[in-house]
């Protein structure tokens, strides 16, 4: 929580220079982190490629060795090789396979033969050599030299081991009496009469030529590479006092040698692993070495990475804090704007650099809304004038309809006394006129309704036509032709009654009541049309087309001041419907010399028709 307040209170510049390091910080991190993974990587990868070819190598090489020691052995093992000494005689190189064949018929002094033809070998093959045994198939035992007990000889690993016809070599193993670990060669030899297996020849060497071969061979400073027998004995190692030793009872029994190639921890510090297997052996020859001393060029790598990020550090300082600047003061300028803005200074202006960036975008955005909401406000300021100018023009056009009519409170009361005059003295006639009179006077004299039913304003329409009839008792006729569904509509008060007033004054009395007057009504999309049609003489064309042109002058100036004019219910019908409704309502009229005229009279149809 306490970071977050901190991070509010500090301003958009010191937020920019403070993300910039953070991301350079970061992006070290994660460099140095991705070079120090793929590097460590790259340098096992490396190890085990060397590893894998230098043990494969030396797994060759003494594969080659002990190959050639057994093959150097088989002309002797034969008997084709001849000796020159003063005990042997024609016909006495192939000792060997007699006494394999017949031990029993081989006296002392052909043994000794034998064991100076394998000493001779010795001396002029192998000097590593340290002793040789001959084994024949009923397991008697000759020694090229010493003598060796049936006790020791039971302890030898080859000794209890059935004839085999392949090479086997058998790992380290010290002599009785023996300070050196000894390697033990079991070489087949086969009768040259039958080709049957009839005995093995054991060499015991030394481990001189294994030592050659790896002994000077380091992997690192420390490193090392040693051998394994198949069932955990150590074959060869740099210190010799492990050798003959199994590996779980030394220093090296941490180690875990299930795969070839290995990262492996023993007391804080990580080793590479990596051995192959000999085909003759199944010796596992391992190298070893601290995965230190084969990644030195890694702290190197990330010393570098953290002197790249001091000094990109040092230059996000020096250089972020004017980059910073040169951005944050187009935003400081917008918000100075803003702020004047905000107190209603509408004249206000950002300044424009140039560019297309974001900043410099949002300043051109900043003022169009500038402009746009000042026109919005001078919009709204001249339509809530212009309202109050229709609100008062609304009033006066029906105050001024209001006027055109004798004072109604006066009328309907001297109305009512008439009523009841003519109630007194009989006369039905009179009665329901002055009724239906006062009926329409007292309907004009509520001025807080603007909009009523049609419902409402063909009954007050009825009630004058009533009074028509009375007037004109045998001639005139009169017919409202509205469907119900209309009759929810909704419509300026007193819209229909001047208007078919007229149409008595101009249609009927002029016949002396012999006319018609027909009031209907019908829908025209979302307007509903009402239609008052006579049966006059008509209008001249020249009055037609001077009533239109008011007609048309009062919708196109219908926020100005009503004018006066002689068919004053005609035209200010009109006006206060187009004041109500819009210039797409109001009145119009048509007439036929001779036939008569017609007023249509368009009001707003689905809206009202919803509202009620």
């Amino acid at each position: 929580m306490n970071m977050k307040r901190l991070l509010y209170r500090l301003s958009l510049r010191q937020k920019i220079i403070l993300s910039f390091i953070s991301i350079a910080m970061i992006a070290v991190l994660c460099m140095n982190y991705i070079s120090h993974f793929y590097y460590s990587r790259t340098t096992q990868q490396d190890f085990y490629n060397i590893a894998e070819t230098t043990t494969e190598s030396l797994n060759h090489q003494l594969e080659i060795y002990f190959q050639q020691i057994a093959k150097s052995t088989y002309a002797m093992n034969a008997g084709v090789l001849s000796y020159s000494s003063v005990l042997m005689q024609q016909g006495d190189s192939s000792l060997i396979q007699d006494w394999l064949r017949d031990g029993l018929s081989i006296g002392p002094e052909k043994q000794a033969m034998i064991r100076e033809i394998l000493n001779k070998y010795i001396a002029f093959n192998y000097p590593e050599i340290d002793n040789m045994y001959l084994m024949s198939k009923d397991h008697r035992v000759l020694q090229s030299s010493g003598t060796t007990t049936d006790t020791e000889l039971a302890r030898q690993p080859w000794y209890q081991l059935p004839l085999s016809t392949s090479l086997e070599i058998m790992p380290t193993m010290y002599r009785e009496g023996s300070s050196m670990p000894l390697i033990s060669a079991s070489i087949p030899i086969f009768d040259v009469n039958d080709t049957k297996i009839s005995g093995r020849l054991v060499l015991q060497m030394r481990l001189t030529e294994i030592k050659n071969m790896i002994g000077n061979m380091r992997i690192g400073k420390t490193g090392y590479i040693f051998m394994v027998s198949s069932d955990g004995e150590i074959v060869y190692h740099p210190n010799s006092s492990l050798l003959s030793s199994p590996i779980d009872d030394t220093e090296l029994s941490w180690l875990k040698l299930g795969e070839s190639n290995s990262l492996q921890e023993w007391e804080g510090e990580k080793y590479l692993v990596s051995y192959s297997i000999s085909n003759l052996t199944g010796w596992k020859t391992i190298a070893l070495v601290p995965l230190e001393e084969m990644a030195t060029g890694l702290e190197i790598a990330q010393i570098s990475a953290v002197v790249v990020m001091a000094l990109l550090i040092m230059l996000i300082m020096i250089a972020v804090p004017f980059a910073a600047n040169r951005i944050t003061h187009p935003m400081m300028q917008l918000k100075k704007a803003m702020e004047k803005l905000q107190t209603g200074d509408l004249s206000v202006r950002a300044p424009i650099t140039p560019g297309r960036d974001e900043i410099q975008l949002l300043s051109v955005s900043f003022n169009r809304m500038a402009e746009r909401l000042s026109e919005l406000v001078n919009t709204v300021y001249n339509m809530e004038l212009k309202e109050v100018q229709m609100q008062l023009l609304q009033k006066e056009a029906t105050i001024q309809a209001l006027q055109n009519q004798i004072n109604p409170h006066l009328l309907y009361n001297t109305l009512d006394i008439i009523k009841s005059i003519a109630f007194l003295e009989g006369v039905p006639k009179i009665e329901k006129m002055a009724e239906n009179l006062a009926y329409l006077y007292r309907f004009t004299s509520k001025l807080d309704q603007k909009e009523i039913s049609l419902k409402e304003e063909l009954e007050q329409l009825k009630k004058y036509l009533e009074i028509i009839h009375i007037r004109f008792t045998k001639h005139f006729e009169s017919k409202v032709y509205v469907d119900e569904k209309y009759l929810d509509a909704r419509i300026i008060k007193l819209s229909l009654q001047p208007i078919v007033e007229n149409a008595v004054k101009y249609a009927v009395e002029p016949r002396n009541g012999k006319a018609a007057v027909l009031v209907s009504a019908y829908p025209d999309g979302n307007d509903l049309m009402i239609e008052i049609a006579d049966n006059g003489l008509g209008m001249d064309v020249a009055i037609l087309r001077n009533l239109q042109e008011r007609l048309a002058s009062i919708t196109n100036q219908a926020e100005q001041r009503m004018k006066s004019y002689d068919s004053l219910g005609l035209t200010n019908v009109h006006h206060r419907l187009v004041l109500f409704y819009g210039k797409g309502y109001g009145v119009d009229i048509h007439s036929f010399p001779k036939q008569g005229t017609v007023v249509s009279v368009r009001i707003p149809f689905i809206k009202s028709y919803n509202i009620s």
